[in-house]
């Protein structure tokens, strides 16, 4: 159990992202963890605290963690950090793969290897019937969770639902194109999403620290909301008249989120957040998916990504 005088250290992966600034502001308050947090660029806008640590480390330079690993010796590890834009999985395959697959498979190695206590992978809505790269390659880090021998480290998925105002969501999108008088771009008339708030999937990942369990993958089963309704919303409460523009979908872009059934699901103490019922590696659709991806001549030509498929 998580409580308050516990002294141990979390490290937190993707510190400019918007649900790890609340996440790590409800450690702090509900913790007395120790925080190490990474960051590539820029490290955030945080409050100076003495239990708060900042590392740059970049994604696609993996083996850097293992250092980390070494002198500060984590009890807990939330993965964040990731290239999560469809657009540039479908336009840098390779390096979004490197991002996104290969530096998460390298932090469950290292968890397993140095004993953490739990790690969770923020895996996404993407990676169900997955036909993006960005989508296939979370697919693919469950899968091989799935897998792998976790020893005694507890390794869970979470499918982060699109967080309300975060950096390149619908919502911040729209908001910026009410505030100039623009009208607002949707892809397609009938395009779903499911939405969290960053505060939510704070709480989410809290619960799960606590409570997740050993190859769970853990998915939002609130229902989707249809991004037309959402931007009508948005510009009735503006008291401007907007005009909304469709601009057709874009490559590796899903119409609808699928929304889980309570037959799908084993329901959790904390409301909206389930675990997928008999979710086990599947060979088939594994070799579906690499199949997608092996469509992208960079992703064909590149040896490093062939070997890591070669290991499924």
């Amino acid at each position: 159990m998580i409580r308050k005088n516990n002294p141990s250290t979390i490290l937190i992966t993707g510190s400019t992202g918007f649900v790890c600034n609340y996440f790590v502001n409800s450690i702090l308050k509900s913790t007395n963890f120790n925080i190490i947090a990474t960051y590539r660029d820029k490290i955030g806008d945080y409050n100076v605290d003495q239990r708060l640590l900042f590392v740059q480390v970049d994604l696609l330079t993996p083996s850097v963690f293992e250092e980390i690993f070494k002198k500060h010796k984590p009890d807990y590890i939330v993965h964040l950090a990731a290239m999560a834009r469809v657009k540039d999985g479908e336009r840098q395959p390779v390096k979004v793969l490197k991002a996104n697959y290969t530096a998460t498979v390298n932090l469950i190695k290292l968890a397993i290897k140095y004993g953490v206590k739990t790690m969770i992978t923020t895996s996404s809505n993407l990676a169900q019937d997955a036909v993006s790269v960005v989508g296939i390659g979370k697919y693919l880090v469950e899968q091989f969770v799935q897998k792998i021998d976790s020893g005694s480290t507890t390794l869970i998925n979470f499918r982060m639902p699109n967080v309300i105002d975060s950096n390149g969501a619908v919502t911040l999108i729209f908001k910026k194109q009410i505030e100039k008088n623009q009208p607002i771009t949707i892809t397609h008339p009938e395009m779903s999403r499911m939405f969290i708030t960053g505060e939510h999937a704070s709480d989410y990942l809290l619960y799960l620290l606590e409570k997740g369990e050993n190859k769970g993958v853990y998915v939002s089963y609130e229902e989707p909301v249809k991004i037309t309704d959402l931007a009508q919303d948005m510009i009735k409460d503006s008291g401007k008249d907007i005009d909304i523009k469709f601009i057709g979908m874009k490559p590796g872009e899903k119409l609808i989120e699928k929304c889980f059934s309570l037959n799908e699901i084993e329901t959790t103490e904390i409301s909206g957040l389930g675990k997928l019922k008999d979710y086990h590696y599947n060979k088939e659709q594994v070799e579906t998916v690499i199949k997608k991806l092996n469509e992208k001549k960079e992703v064909r030509e590149s040896e490093e990504i062939q070997s890591i498929f070669a290991g499924f």
